[in-house]
């Protein structure tokens, strides 16, 4: 299992994720630190913990509204057919933009 270094708000952190996942888990990293220096103005506004948890919080936040616009009451309620569902929609999706995009 592959160790992957990361920083998020200027501290290095070292975490292990699966084969293949390296570069995914720097994506996600990026876009923490991105969203917390957003939401605490520039990273600065207290504690680790405490900027960590805000982020959290409005991160849950902004997947709450995102599920709920696609009829999902909680992650808890989501099974896999549901799952597969919302796939096969953001597929669909990409295909029309595609199919857009060779006309155009």
């Amino acid at each position: 299992m592959p160790q992957v270094d990361i920083e998020v708000n200027g501290r290095a952190y070292r975490l292990l994720c699966e084969d293949g996942q390296e570069g995914r888990l720097h994506e996600l990293a990026a876009f923490v630190d991105t969203r917390l220096k957003q939401v605490t103005g520039g990273g600065k506004s207290g504690s680790d913990v405490h900027m960590m948890l805000m982020t959290c919080l409005v991160l849950a936040d902004e997947l709450q509204e995102v599920m709920a616009g696609r009829g999902i009451a909680s992650l808890s309620t989501v099974n896999e057919a549901e799952a597969a569902a919302t796939v096969d929609l953001v597929a669909q999706r990409i295909e029309e933009v595609a199919a857009r995009l060779e006309r155009a």
